[in-house]
């Protein structure tokens, strides 16, 4: 005597190929483009975790740009100019540390006097490097 669970497989097994013989001419294209599409938004997400790493002369220039900025700001200027200014030199000089592997602790470090020296000693290691960022008055 046959077992009931065994009935219920072949009959799954028998319908799906069923379906794949009569309806494969028009499950198939349907099913290979959501493949596709399930593929290619696959790898846009990863496409998107890679972290974005410019140039060494990419950043060098932004630090420039940014150290006339700061050096160019008249007097009076608003403090949140001065202060997202700075910020931007700070992110910019960070990620240039990164890219030539140099230590520092510049975005851990509150404003202030400490945050000003680390500043400094980072600078002094990319010109160590043989990179000049300020450019002002030269």
């Amino acid at each position: 005597m046959p077992s009931g669970a065994g009935g219920v497989g072949e009959t799954v097994l028998l319908c799906v190929l069923l379906v794949l013989l009569f309806g494969g001419p028009w499950i198939g294209p349907w099913a290979l483009r959501r493949v596709r599409d399930w593929r290619d938004r696959r790898g846009d997400r990863r496409a998107a975790r890679r972290p974005v790493v410019l140039p060494v002369g990419q950043y060098v220039d932004d630090l420039r740009r940014l150290s006339r900025d700061l050096a160019g700001l008249p007097p009076g200027t608003p403090w949140a100019r001065q202060h997202g200014t700075q910020l931007a030199f700070d992110s910019v000089l960070t990620k240039l540390c990164v890219a030539l592997d140099i230590d520092n602790e510049l975005a851990t470090l509150p404003v202030g006097w400490a945050r000003d020296l680390e500043r400094l000693r980072m600078e002094d290691a990319i010109y160590a490097f043989g990179l000049r960022i300020h450019t002002v008055g030269t």
